[in-house]
């Protein structure tokens, strides 16, 4: 086996084994920074995706879902399982000079917050429909002038749509910021 490749499984590895620490600390402080973690994560999977290629990144992906799901609580693997592939599509999009990519990541981020809140909501035992409910009855109870039937009945819709708009640009900017950082003579478009 030649260095390079030796380099590539030792760094996933490494990267595989520090989502599990992230894993334990996440369960350990109660889930409050469940988020923040997963965000982390993806944003270091896609400078690994640029340093080595998709195919490890994949592998590396599949690795940490194992790691996850022995050291964490189901929800957080599960949303990681979901989220961290965003890393992984976004510098394949760049690489390859998708023109696309924005809306490519979007849809994806979209279908990724649908089965996230409908399907392991349903599965958990969570209702979605019901939080989202409840958040607009206290903006309205701050902002009346918000008061609408229209407005209740849509707001889930509102939330999925924002959430997954945000989320790309999140994870874009923090990877081009990271990339560039880390990089300073590759630099990503």
């Amino acid at each position: 086996m030649n260095r390079e490749k030796t380099k590539q499984m030792v760094t996933g590895a490494l990267m595989a084994a520090v989502f599990g620490v992230l894993s334990v600390i996440n369960v350990y402080t109660g889930t409050m920074f469940d988020i923040l973690f997963i965000y982390l994560m993806t944003v270091a999977l896609a400078y690994y995706t640029f340093r080595f290629n998709e195919k490890m990144a994949f592998l590396v992906w599949l690795t940490s879902t194992v790691v996850l799901f022995m050291t964490g609580e189901l929800f957080f693997t599960l949303y990681s399982f979901f989220t961290l592939p965003l890393g992984i599509l976004y510098v394949y999009c760049q690489r390859h000079d998708v023109k696309q990519t924005k809306w490519i990541l979007r849809g994806y981020s979209a279908f990724k917050n649908f089965i996230i809140l409908f399907l392991l909501g349903s599965l958990l035992g969570l209702n979605t429909f019901q939080d989202t409910k409840e958040i607009y009855q206290s903006i309205v109870s701050v902002l009346p002038f918000l008061k609408s039937d229209f407005l209740m009945n849509s707001m889930f819709i509102i939330l999925w749509l924002v959430l997954s708009f945000s989320e790309v640009y999140i994870i874009k900017v923090y990877t081009n910021i990271f990339i560039l950082r880390m990089n300073k003579n590759n630099r990503m478009k």
